[in-house]
Formats: C-alpha cells, structure tokens, sequence
C-alpha cells in the first residue's frame, strides 16, 4: 500500500512490505507453491511493472551525440581499459539513448557532457565488477582518490569534501596492499598546490578514465555558483565511496541485508549526481527565463534529500530487476536487489524475489511526490521553476530509464517478454 499524502512516514523509510514481513509471510504460504516450487531457483521471470509517467520519448540529439561521445571516449584512451569484445558490448548498447529518453528541454552541449560521462562511467563500472580491479583495492585505490583529488582542486578547504576523503583513506588503510598504495599517492602534496595555486590541475598526471573526467568537471564547473559546484562534487564523492564500498564487501563476501543493500547502491549506482546535474540546466536557463538556483537551505533540506533519495532507490531497483536476466546470464547477480531479497525472504525463486522487490517501486514513487509536494509548499514562489525542473528530470529517469530497458540489447528484453507499459507477455 503507498503512502497517505498525510502519512508520518518520511520518504528514507523502507516501506512497511519489508518492515511487517508480509514478504517473509508470503513466501511462505501457499501461494506460490503450484507454479514457484516447480521451477528451478535461477528461473527468473520479467515481473509486471507500469509506472505512473507517460511514456517516454527519444530526444533526436542522442542519435547526434552518440558518435560524438564515442569518439570523445577513444580520444582519451578510455577504450582500451577494457578488452575489445566488451567495449564493443558497451557501445552497442548505445547509452545516449538512455540520457535521450530521460533529457528532452535540454542544450546540446549540456545533453552532450552527459552522454560522455554516462560512457565514462560504464567504463569504470565495467573495471570495477568484472575487469582486473574487481579484487584489488590496491589497483582501484589510484583512480578513487584522483577523482577525489579532482574534485578538491578548485574547493580544497571544503568540509564535507575532506572528511568523506578522510572515509576513503581509512576504509583503504584496512586492506594492507591497498594501504601502501595510498601512501605513494600525491593527493595531500597535490592539494598543497591546490591551496597555494601553485599549480594547475592541468599539470596533474592521470591516468585515461580520470583525465576524461578531469576534462569534464573543469567544464562543469566554468559557470556555476560555488554552492553548485559543491554540490555536485559531494555527489561524485559519494558515488566513488559507494563504488569503494561494494567493492570491499565483494572481496570480503559480505553478505548485505536489504537495508544496507539500498544504502550502498544508492551511492554507487551513479543516478544522484546525474540528478544533481539540474543545477547546471537550471544555470544555463537563467540567461533566457526567470529562474533561480535553490539555496543550500532547500537543497539540503529534508524534502529535497528525500525526493532525491527515491528518484535514486526506484532508478537502481528498477535497473537491479529488469536487468537482472543480464547480470544471471553473466553470473554477477549477486550484487543486484533481487538476489538480496532471494536470500533474506526466504523465496523460492528468483522470479518471485522480483515480483517482490517491484512491489516497493510504486511505493517509493508515490513517496518522491510526496517529497516534491511538501518541498514546493514550504519553498517561496521564486524557487518553483527549479524544484519543478528537479521533479520533472526525476520522473524522467523514472519513465527513460524503463523505456531505455524495453528497447537496449544490454538488459535482453526483446518484445516477447515485456511491453512498453512494462507489463510482461507470458
């Protein structure tokens, strides 16, 4: 059942299905006990699924910028951190396609910077799971705090910034290899030159991912407020953390409840900072249309944090299930909520693990408006049109993100297993 738009429940909570185990219950019963049990455990079933949005449309610049990137990608030796055959596999999955579906009242060159980091970032990701990272910390170590040394450079002093470095070099001090690889890092001399200016980032060496990403920070920042900019960069800080993290319980074979599940992959799914990215649509409008950007009171408000909060969870859950047949053929379904709720629920299939865990979609989507409705009735009228644009990009990743799964080769979902309203054809 979703939320009252009168309930006490904040939008943070992980709703009652889980709580009052009505999942724990049900699997239990005998309600699936004809179909589910006949079936073996790695049977998985696309569950039905309609969200409340209209259907999403494919901006015509994602054909336009889909060379684009790539050839931006390859200029930076990004391409050859991965073996041909899955690079390959990447691009044909086309990835601006999943920016055009979710970005529509956008510029080019703004839908352009996130097509880049959007290939930028499945390079990494790609490193991370099944690349020769995936088990050492100590390889990985390099490229986490040089993106934390990236996003310092122009804000050395930030507060927020320097203690979640703090968090990264302790939990990489825990592993020994990883441990003496930091040492040898320039972070902390880097980021004297930073303070004293001594030096320009430019001059910093890095290896091809990072100076991609160096290259497209520098540009995201040139005309932002500096609350903005900060903004973004906790979001990016926040997302290597996360990536960190799985990465250690991957290693350690931690086994995550469901809480702790959601907490990880809301930081390291990727979502939050491209949400984030508002604040620069919302900068370039202000030349053409009266618009102001949110001050940090709002930003970092209860409401805001909450409505960005579930625009992530329902992005990561909806990508954990309907992508799920992906990560099964490839053996790495492990990291995915539907196994963790397999395990915690007691199901007896992964088919029913998913139509468990998209039950909660409905739920976390009515608690986003719930969010959004107490957020613009406490904000002044000048901040509407930029809480609007935040709300209409959320439901955007929401119904772009469904639509790019029916439609890419990635999550083989042809027609035959499920529709554009989501509904699965048996």
């Amino acid at each position: 059942m979703a939320p009252s738009l009168d309930s006490d429940s904040t939008v943070l909570s992980i709703r009652s299905d889980f709580r009052e185990g009505r999942f724990l219950r049900q699997s239990k019963s005998d309600l699936y006990a004809n179909d589910i049990r006949r079936g073996s455990e790695n049977d998985f079933r696309v569950p039905d699924f309609q969200h409340p949005y209209p259907k999403a449309r494919l901006n015509p610049l994602a054909a336009q910028c889909h060379d684009i990137s790539n050839d931006w990608i390859v200029s930076f030796g990004i391409d050859k951190e991965l073996a041909p055959s899955m690079w390959q596999s990447l691009m044909a999955a086309r990835f601006s396609e999943n920016i055009g579906f979710v970005y529509h009242d956008i510029e080019l060159k703004d839908f352009l910077w996130l097509c880049k980091w959007v290939t930028c970032f499945f390079v990494f990701d790609c490193k991370l799971d099944d690349g020769e990272w995936a088990h050492r910390i100590d390889w990985s170590s390099d490229v986490i705090l040089d993106m934390n040394l990236i996003l310092l450079w122009n804000d050395p002093d930030n507060e927020r910034l320097l203690e979640g470095l703090k968090s990264i070099l302790d939990t990489l001090k825990e592993n020994e290899a990883s441990r003496k690889r930091a040492q040898l890092h320039t972070i902390h001399g880097d980021l004297v030159h930073a303070r004293n200016k001594t030096k320009s980032l430019l001059d910093v060496n890095l290896g091809a991912i990072m100076s991609g990403f160096r290259e497209l920070w520098l540009e995201y920042i040139e005309d932002l407020p500096v609350e903005c900019m900060s903004r973004e960069a906790e979001a990016f800080q926040q997302y290597i953390t996360g990536c960190l993290s799985e990465q250690v319980d991957r290693i350690k074979g931690t086994k995550l409840s469901v809480s702790d599940y959601i907490r990880i992959r809301r930081q390291a799914g990727g979502v939050w900072p491209l949400v984030v990215f508002s604040d620069r649509m919302i900068e370039h409008k202000r030349s053409k249309s009266p618009i102001s950007h949110l001050p940090d009171s709002l930003f970092y408000g209860e409401d805001m944090q909450n409505m960005l909060a579930a625009c992530t969870d329902i992005v990561h859950w909806h990508n954990d299930i309907f992508g799920f047949q992906k990560e099964l053929l490839n053996n790495d379904h492990k990291n995915t909520l539907v196994f963790v709720v397999f395990h915690e629920y007691n199901c007896q299939s992964y088919t029913q693990a998913g139509e468990l865990a998209v039950e909660l979609l409905p739920d976390r989507i009515a608690e986003m408006e719930l969010a959004y409705e107490r957020l613009r009735s406490a904000a002044a009228p000048e901040f509407y049109p930029a809480i609007d644009l935040y709300m209409e990009n959320c439901r955007n990743w929401i119904s772009g993100t469904h639509q790019f799964h029916i439609i890419s080769p990635r999550y083989n979902l042809s027609n035959s297993s499920i529709s554009d309203t989501g509904n699965s054809k048996r």
